[in-house]
């Protein structure tokens, strides 16, 4: 299994290629390509979509440099194409998103659209895909969906203790990915964790010392 130092990183450092990847469908389109090689008739199967529609998606990607063809054979004197990923991780420049109360935000905004929408079309997926499966005879297997928001107050001198005990199931979380075999079920976790603010006039600035 590839170790996660070992994986390949993707630099994302300008806002037009933030734009070129955040669109939801190629972000499913790599996290279903990581660690295999896929046609674009067989990524389309796995998502329920005509193989027309994800054309123009692999081909940006590929322009992209994030995938690239590795196989190439002739099926029914067709060539077809097997696709392999070429990043594993992406990195974001920091940079891109500096927030300015009078500009439009955009990468922010991308990296938020980008995040909801692909968890939001995923989980529905999921389930049209697993109703599928069981209408075809799949064996039932009861499995929870955690879908929840909470906004809480918490003293400032516990946040970092919460922020590590979240880090800490992120990399548990992906590590399981390291160990796990083709045949284990995928399992999807969004996250967002930050302090929620409310207009408040009545704030007063701290005095200086």
């Amino acid at each position: 299994m590839k170790k996660t130092q070992d994986k390949k990183r993707y630099h994302v450092s300008d806002l037009e290629t933030l734009r070129a990847i955040a669109d939801p469908l190629r972000v499913q389109i790599l996290e279903l390509m990581e660690g295999q090689s896929l046609t674009v008739k067989q990524v389309a199967e796995k998502l329920g979509l005509a193989p027309s529609k994800l054309y123009y998606h692999f081909g940006a990607l590929e322009k992209l440099g994030l995938i690239e063809v590795a196989e190439t054979r002739m099926v029914a004197n067709m060539q077809e194409k097997k696709f392999r990923s070429n990043a594993d991780l992406l990195d974001v420049d920091p940079a891109l998103f500096n927030f300015s109360k009078e500009g439009d935000n955009e990468p922010i905004n991308i990296l938020l659209a980008s995040t909801i929408d692909a968890t939001r079309d995923d989980l529905l997926r999921s389930l049209q895909a697993r109703q599928f499966q069981l209408e075809q005879g799949a064996d039932e297997q009861p499995r929870r969906l955690i879908i929840n928001r909470v906004v809480s107050r918490v003293p400032e001198h516990r946040i970092e203790e919460f922020q590590k005990q979240l880090m800490k199931l992120l990399q548990e979380f992906e590590a399981e990915d390291q160990t796990s075999k083709s045949s284990d079920q995928p399992y999807a976790l969004s996250l967002a964790f930050y302090p929620s603010f409310y207009f408040d006039k009545t704030v007063k600035k701290g005095k200086k010392k």
